[in-house]
């Protein structure tokens, strides 16, 4: 599959936070681990766009954080699904300048529906657009509790995510807004979710749902700079087993502390709902993080970069 990079470098805000240094500190409790260091990052190594493939539905998939946007919550659209994935600037804010995406479905750190995001409107920022609106729910990095039950969070998730989320919006036609009226909230997406873990070395999942897992080398989605692989070929599966989870720190185990912090996995999940599971991994560098989203666009048994963006904690 051929591809384009596009270089793309972004400070993010939104509009009501353009005149301060808002991001996503969400700062953790005296009794919650620390999310690590966030500084500004160097420039992003582009967006990709795959392929078309028959079937599937136009979503867009980002990042919601509770506190991007002067304190309240906002989402930063990553990925979008139309004709094929992109993550071009100019196609992730179209869904929001043309209001056709109006409510996030926000996901934990186990996969579960946590809250939703009802989309206000949209905030300008240096190469797009971002969500801004009202956040109902916990935060992603929450464990699943009765009512009186305590509230207990995922290490893990904290330190990756810095309590900020998994966010899927599946697109209405153009003029969503005006087809549907306002006061008149679209039904939470159905995702259907799945899992992945690591053995001996190799990144497992069922990519295509018949039940046996596809291996992948876990080292394979590295270039040789540590960036996003352009495409990853899967491999007889080795000795060992493991139990597939949504989420999972450390999918490739980080090298020099001072810089390659690890890729993490950070949902598996058939977004577009084509037969095929898509994979957001995490790119972790001192300082900066980078999003890649593979999807099988020819053949369950090879993955595809066909989209790269920097979240908003690296921004």
């Amino acid at each position: 599959m051929m591809s384009l990079r596009l270089a793309r470098r972004a400070a993010l805000a939104s509009a009501a936070c353009l005149a301060t240094a808002c991001g996503p500190r969400v700062d953790p409790g005296a009794d919650e681990p620390a999310g690590g260091d966030r500084v500004a990052p160097g420039p992003s190594r582009g967006s990709v766009s795959g392929g078309p493939r028959a079937g599937g539905r136009d979503v867009l998939v980002g990042e919601m954080c509770p506190k991007a946007a002067a304190g309240r919550a906002a989402v930063l659209p990553m990925f979008v699904h139309g004709v094929g994935w992109s993550a071009a600037p100019g196609d992730l804010a179209a869904p929001l300048e043309r209001r056709t995406a109006r409510q996030f479905t926000v996901l934990g750190w186990d996969g579960r529906r946590v809250g939703l995001f009802s989309v206000a409107g949209a905030a300008q920022v240096d190469d797009g657009v971002a969500a801004i609106g009202g956040y109902a729910g916990g935060s992603p990095c929450e464990r699943p509790r009765s009512p009186a039950g305590a509230v207990e969070l995922e290490a893990p998730c904290v330190a990756m995510q810095e309590h900020c989320g998994l966010a899927v919006s599946l697109l209405e036609p153009s003029g969503g807004f005006e087809a549907r009226p306002v006061e008149e909230d679209p039904d939470p997406v159905d995702l259907p979710v799945a899992g992945a873990c690591v053995a001996g070395g190799q990144l497992r999942f069922d990519v295509d749902g018949d039940g046996a897992d596809e291996a992948f080398p876990a080292s394979a989605f590295l270039d040789e700079s540590r960036g996003p692989a352009e495409e990853v070929m899967a491999v007889p599966a080795g000795q060992g087993s493991c139990e597939p989870r949504f989420a999972l720190r450390a999918a490739v185990p980080p090298g020099d502390p001072r810089d390659w912090r690890g890729m993490d996995v950070l949902a598996v999940a058939d977004f577009d709902q084509d037969g095929r599971r898509e994979v957001v991994a995490v790119f972790q560098y001192a300082g900066r993080r980078t999003w890649a989203l593979y999807s099988a666009t020819d053949t369950p048994a090879r993955l595809d970069l066909v989209g790269e963006s920097v979240p908003w904690s690296a921004r």
